[in-house]
């Protein structure tokens, strides 16, 4: 990365880190771009060209984090199973989480609160099943519009991701500790019923 790349980086995340704080002690519909600019040292027309709006800023990498997805996943080997891929790609998600536990639960309270926020969470979460769907789909050699099963695994994939996340945010500990008995527990379920 060159270092006009590092100093934009450095900004951007300026940006949203002085964002996420103002919404935590102010609330998130108090605060303007205006606040967030004065509070990142930049000015409104900076602010703009790395966010377009203000939610954004409360889901700053969701670009960067389904663009990693889609690099583990064109990574994985062509004949391995969807279970192994679910599986192969959350490790890496949760180094990108795992260490950032304050920003996350302050993020996660900010959106609970605010019904359009919850509405960009959702949209987005669905984003990444149809990014995953797809790519299943076409491993799988299927239609990803005809077939259930590419579509199946994301949803269960990505459900024992945000199950052993949401606990995360509410216990602590290792988030990918908690996301493998998200998937242990929904595969003893499987097993206790007969499936």
């Amino acid at each position: 990365m060159s270092l006009r790349d590092r100093k934009k980086e450095r900004t951007r995340r300026a940006i949203a880190d002085a964002a996420l704080r103002l919404f935590v002690e102010r609330g998130y519909d108090a605060v303007t771009v205006a606040d967030i600019a004065a509070e990142a040292e930049v000015g409104t027309r900076t602010l703009h060209r790395y966010y377009a709006s203000k939610d954004e800023l409360l889901f700053a990498e969701d670009d960067e984090h389904r663009a990693e997805l889609a690099r583990l996943l064109a990574d994985r080997p062509a004949d391995e199973s969807p279970e192994e891929t679910m599986a192969a790609v959350i490790g890496p998600l949760v180094e990108r989480f795992a260490d950032r536990i304050a920003d996350a639960r302050a993020r996660d309270g900010l959106i609970a609160g605010n019904p359009a926020l919850q509405a960009r969470e959702l949209a987005k979460r669905n984003a990444v099943e149809s990014l995953v769907a797809e790519h299943l789909a076409r491993r799988l050699g299927v239609a990803s519009g005809t077939d259930v099963r590419p579509l199946l695994w994301a949803k269960v994939g990505m459900a024992c991701f945000f199950a052993g996340y949401e606990i995360w945010l509410h216990t602590g500990g290792d988030l990918g500790s908690h996301i493998g008995d998200a998937r242990t527990a929904l595969l003893e379920e499987f097993r206790s019923a007969g499936i």
